[in-house]
């Protein structure tokens, strides 16, 4: 766990809760002034889970399984 923490910097802690905040990649990069997808693949990847996929209303984003669990949001 604590190389996995390592792996973690500012930026991708700011990108994280923009991210649970707002559910929507686009409104998070514009609000952090960053590309949209980099961040996003790499919380990705370092937490093997896809985080926030696509809602059902083709509108915005929901959390994942693993989010809602260890965070306790709801879709």
């Amino acid at each position: 766990m604590n190389h996995l923490l390592a792996e973690f910097d500012v930026g991708l802690l700011l990108t994280f809760g923009a991210l649970l905040k707002g559910k929507n990649v686009t409104h998070a990069a514009t609000r952090l002034n960053i590309t949209q997808s980099a961040r996003l693949m790499r919380l990705r990847q370092l937490l093997g889970d896809p985080l926030f996929i696509p809602s059902t209303s083709g509108r915005g984003m929901v959390a994942s399984r693993c989010i809602r669990r260890h965070f306790g949001r709801g879709p």
